[in-house]
């Protein structure tokens, strides 16, 4: 067992769902997060953090509900969501909206909560509508679409209410952070600051063979200790493998869907293309086949997934399709099999 785990080399993928939550999201590794959330948001006020619920139920059994990949709540009562996103999704900018909708609503609850306890059940609710700051945070592994000025390599985006022609803020209780990691392609002597150091490490720390100078700051020691895949018990690197392997069934099936996308849609574009102009034919066809090749492609993972048992939650994550998809398949899954 020992030489097994010795031989293990390198270091694990931090954008892999279960080293991603084991690093960030445990109890074990809170220092990680309280370090990663000071230089990210950049106040550097955070000393401590209390995990909360990431699983938050719609108000009736058929709305939809949120889970949340971490969320914690600051000794200030600042509440913080963190999602690393690797697959696609069109809307993702409203599901950040959605999501942050949670701990607003739950603020509520908890005022309520508080009141009982000092005014007892009978005595009528009041409350005055002061919010605690919500802030989400997203590390996303494509690009967001934003305005035509948008300079290619800028990875880092926030977001706050403001009034448009002044630029006066509603507030400061809300706050969208996204990481593209599809913009980030600095080198390891191009590090600047240290959240040129978190991407960097996000989107290479499996590519590493040993820990580079840049990183000889004490703040990543807990890090690369965690990381570091001969420090793995058996189960950890199992649970590791597996959600890496959901990884590249993933890429592999993307790929797989854009090249047929992409013949499909070369061949259809030359057809169409001898009507209506070969050089527009193909263009549009190549993007129409792909666009169908890698809708297929998620569909067909997500079935995959139901087969192998996997959560709807975790097949939603991997895949991008909504929740109603998702359980949509499993229903036509379970009727072929009635019929069989």
């Amino acid at each position: 067992m020992v030489n097994a785990m010795k031989q293990r080399r390198g270091y694990a993928n931090l954008t892999n769902d279960y080293m991603f939550k084991r690093v960030f999201g445990s109890e074990e590794c809170k220092d990680i997060l309280i370090t990663f959330l000071n230089r990210i948001v950049g106040n550097g006020d955070i000393e401590d953090v209390t995990f909360q619920n990431t699983e938050h139920l719609g108000p009736t059994a058929d709305d939809r509900r949120a889970v949340f990949d971490i969320a914690v709540r600051t000794k200030s009562e600042d509440e913080y969501i963190i999602e690393m996103q690797l697959a696609q999704q069109e809307y993702f900018r409203d599901r950040a909206l959605f999501y942050a909708s949670y701990p607003i609503l739950n603020q509520a609850a908890l005022a309520k909560e508080e009141f009982r306890k000092t005014h007892g059940d009978a005595a009528v609710f009041r409350w005055n509508f002061r919010l605690k700051p919500v802030r989400f945070i997203a590390v996303v592994n494509f690009p967001l679409t934003h305005s035509s000025e948008w300079d290619d390599d800028r990875y880092f985006s926030s977001y706050r209410l403001k009034e448009e022609e002044s630029g006066e803020p509603l507030h400061d209780k809300l706050q969208f952070i996204f990481l593209e990691l599809a913009r980030f392609d600095k080198r390891e002597d191009e590090l600047e600051t240290y959240c040129d150091k978190w991407m960097y490490l996000f989107k290479n720390m499996s590519h590493l063979s040993e820990r580079p100078k840049v990183f000889d700051e004490k703040e990543f020691d807990r890090l690369f200790e965690m990381a570091e895949l001969c420090n793995f018990t058996s189960d950890e690197y199992y649970n590791y493998q597996n959600s890496q392997k959901m990884i590249y069934d993933y890429e592999n099936t993307i790929d797989f869907a854009r090249k047929q996308g992409e013949a499909k849609g070369l061949a259809e574009g030359i057809e169409k293309g001898r009507v209506e102009g070969l050089a527009e034919g193909i263009e549009r066809g190549r993007a129409e086949g792909l666009a169908k090749g890698l809708e297929k492609g998620r569909f067909e993972i997500a079935r995959n997934m139901l087969k192998a048992a996997m959560p709807v939650e975790q097949i939603v994550i991997v895949t991008g399709l909504t929740e109603e998809q998702v359980r949509c398949l499993s229903e036509e899954q379970v009727t072929s099999l009635t019929v069989k």
